[in-house]
């Protein structure tokens, strides 16, 4: 009877253990702090458009519940006055509404807002702030840690070409692009269509961050030729950016041609060069 009775006393006790553990009490959730990441935007209009360097700040009202500010440079501010707070197995939820200041071109308008977050600690926490009267509907979705290279990458890089090889050196040429596109693998794919070089495609170039810096790497085969008559050649692809994609550089090296051709797209005009 005395083994009985420590069995059930035991068991009691992990039951009460495992309710405490479980708790929906907000007092007792640490979610306060500022969370430093990156948004992805959607809507009707587009989606995952990135945004880099983001902060939210949560702080606890005497209530238990959560006052949470996220200013963004891209987006505007939002403001949820007392999102309600729980806590389940080392996983903080949030949940409130609140109003955006949002608008373009120096005129802001406010909107109604819902909020929604996740919080495992300081480093992984995952936000959702929707703004359905805002482009048929657009939600930002916040993330801690750095901002994903292909996704940041990702975009139309428009500036002028400067070719150079054995034979010559700075043929410039303006209103170039190359366009760099996400595959959902971390990967990205690059196209160069230029009706002076050809088509340069890389199904598959690899992103990573150096430093402020990002860079990207690849190589294909371009059809390349004169009157008419082409034929392939390998090219290599090496390109970088900052995060703002208004500071880049991405050259396309073909050795076999002209004693080794590298085209260089870079932001802007042309120089003037001299007659």
């Amino acid at each position: 009877m005395k083994i009985k009775t420590i069995l059930v006393l035991a068991v009691a006790a992990f039951c009460s253990m495992s309710c405490d553990k479980k708790t929906n009490d907000p007092k007792g959730v640490d979610f306060a702090g500022s969370y430093n990441g990156y948004t992805l935007a959607n809507c009707n209009y587009f989606q995952n458009m990135i945004s880099a360097d983001e902060t939210v700040v949560i702080t606890e009202n005497t209530d238990g519940t959560a006052s949470v500010s996220f200013t963004s440079s891209t987006w505007g501010e939002f403001t949820i006055a007392d999102a309600q707070a729980s806590a389940s197995d080392g996983l903080c939820t949030l949940s409130g509404s609140g109003q955006t200041q949002m608008g373009m071109g120096g005129n802001t308008s406010t909107y109604d807002c819902t909020f929604t977050a996740e919080i495992k600690s300081q480093s992984d926490a995952r936000m959702k702030f929707e703004i359905p009267a805002v482009m048929g509907g657009m939600t930002l979705t916040f993330q801690t840690g750095e901002a994903p290279a292909d996704l940041l990458l990702a975009g139309t890089y428009e500036g002028y070409t400067d070719a150079d090889c054995s034979y010559f050196q700075d043929r410039y040429t303006d209103d170039e692009n190359v366009k760099l596109t996400a595959n959902g693998d971390g990967t990205l794919k690059v196209v160069f269509e230029s009706a002076s070089w050809g088509t340069f495609t890389v199904e598959s170039a690899t992103a990573t961050k150096e430093g402020e810096e990002y860079v990207f790497t690849g190589s294909g085969s371009v059809a390349m030729g004169m009157g008419g008559s082409t034929s392939n050649y390998d090219f290599t692809l090496s390109g970088r950016s900052n995060a703002a994609k208004d500071d880049f550089s991405i050259a396309f090296n073909v050795p076999a041609v002209m004693g080794g051709l590298t085209i260089t797209l870079l932001p802007g005009t042309a120089p003037t060069t001299e007659e």
